[in-house]
């Protein structure tokens, strides 16, 4: 069988798989970014209430949160093409909707739909029974690199399509197209073989549990900010969540078939590559919210910019360079020095980047230093949180590995969201003092901090892969391939 496989990894079929895991990780850029820029325009043609889009916004997190648990596991069980090729249905359908609904519902539901339509994990899915150790670092490197390009370019794209003179419902239709393009190469890819897929039943609670615990945080997180901490739906919210994981927890650790199991996995190798990824997610909120507030202040208040909301996410394109470099730095220090030297080394870098933002942020030019700085750096841990990840994945458990990164994501990044929106807040003089942007960023250098002293102590030093199918047989040969 393996030599079968490793026929058709050098067919145009598997390249269509590698095509299959980086458009969804566009996709999901595409949907998260095209609409923040845009909250001006929604709310003064739509007519909906700052409340009313919040939960345009929140929808597709919701949707998300509950599909994870539910479709990766179906995917690992009974094929990963069926549920793939069913969710980029939900995704058209969803685009569609959104564009073309009138009113808060329509863009609600349609937000959902997309949001419970992911496909990365199932594309993933996919590939790792049909891919080596070397392929499988390839890709999950051109991943990151892939999706750090399309995070800043979503931000502009929103704000381009309105200057077009087009409906801002115009970036559904985007969206659309890149799911109709997904869901042909899902169409022409061929079904997980039956041997790579998990053996064992799909356990309702363990994954709807899971949904129902995340979703009810990200509502408490997202509320508290508007509802304030101890209203009723956002108290409820966390009790809902605090019960539902005390009896998921308990339900996973009697359950003969556990929702994510480590069984002949390199769990310290997942862990830490799980950090990377929750750590991007939580300092990643300043660059993203925190810089483009501080460019939009006036200049009046002695140390604003006065740009525009559009303008002040030009400065965010400074990511794709700095990506493109990282990229490079990354895949030679894997293969050369091991995810422990290169996690190190990009974290203690990412302590500068972020004191940077918070000591040396006079002209505007200084701004594109240091978010060059961030992709170079900073991003590559979470590069190598991708590749930690991916090779630590079973042929069996891919779409359930993978699909985890997006719940540590979800939750990861809403806490600290949540804590910049809320400490965003204008002064007697009707700006945000300049002393919370750098705390906000001094704060981002520490958390890094933290993690560099945790990997020191615990990241390993080689990047081992015993689930590729030129490894599987031969588990000698994972060092050799891990190296290649």
């Amino acid at each position: 069988m393996t030599q079968s496989l490793s026929a058709e990894a050098r067919t145009g079929r598997f390249a269509s798989l590698v095509a299959l895991v980086w458009l969804g990780g566009v996709a999901v850029d595409i949907q998260w970014g095209t609409l923040p820029p845009l909250v001006g325009v929604i709310a003064a043609q739509s007519g909906l209430s700052g409340a009313e889009i919040g939960w345009v916004f929140n929808s597709m997190m919701v949707g998300s949160a509950i599909s994870v648990g539910l479709t990766a596991r179906m995917g690992d069980i009974y094929g990963h093409r069926k549920v793939l090729i069913t969710l980029s249905f939900l995704a058209l359908l969803g685009c569609a909707l959104a564009a073309t609904g009138d009113g808060f519902w329509p863009l609600v539901a349609g937000r959902f739909l997309l949001g419970f339509a992911v496909t990365l994990p199932l594309s993933w899915g996919l590939l790792r029974p049909r891919a080596t150790a070397r392929q499988i670092r390839i890709v999950s490197l051109g991943l990151s690199f892939a999706m750090a390009i399309f995070s800043p370019i979503a931000l502009v794209v929103g704000g381009f399509v309105v200057g077009l003179g087009l409906p801002w419902q115009s970036v559904f239709w985007v969206s659309f197209a890149l799911y109709a393009v997904l869901l042909v190469l899902a169409l022409v890819s061929s079904e997980t073989p039956a041997a790579s897929r998990y053996v064992g039943r799909l356990n309702w609670f363990a994954s709807l549990g899971l949904g129902i615990w995340v979703t009810a945080l990200l509502v408490g997180i997202s509320e508290g900010p508007a509802l304030g901490w101890t209203s009723p739906i956002v108290v409820g919210s966390f009790g809902v969540s605090a019960v539902t994981l005390t009896l998921w927890s308990i339900q996973q650790r009697r359950s003969q078939d556990p929702l994510m199991s480590f069984r002949n996995m390199d769990r310290r190798q997942a862990i830490i590559g799980y950090s990377g990824i929750f750590l991007i997610s939580v300092v990643g909120v300043s660059i993203f919210l925190a810089l483009p507030a501080m460019l939009q202040t006036p200049t009046s208040s002695g140390y604003g910019h006065g740009l525009s909301a559009l303008d002040s996410t030009y400065v965010l394109l400074a990511i794709i360079p700095g990506s493109a470099l990282g990229y490079l730095w990354t895949r030679w220090g894997l293969n050369r020095l091991g995810p422990k030297t290169v996690l190190i080394i990009s974290g203690t870098a990412s302590i500068g980047v972020f004191l940077g933002f918070a000591f040396a942020n006079g002209p505007v030019w200084m701004s594109w230093v240091w978010v060059f700085g961030y992709a170079l750096a900073t991003l590559s841990c979470l590069t190598t949180g991708y590749s930690l990840v991916a090779a630590a994945g079973r042929q069996d458990n891919m779409a359930v590995t993978i699909g985890m990164q997006s719940i540590i994501q979800y939750v990861s990044g809403t806490i600290p969201t949540a804590i910049v929106l809320n400490v965003l807040v204008p002064g007697a003089d009707g700006f945000v003092p300049k002393e919370t942007f750098d705390g906000i960023f001094i704060a981002a250098a520490l958390v890094v901090a933290v993690f560099v002293i945790i990997w020191t102590v615990f990241a390993p030093k080689h990047l081992t892969d015993r689930h590729a199918i030129d490894t599987e047989s031969d588990p000698t040969k994972v060092l050799i391939a891990s190296h290649s």
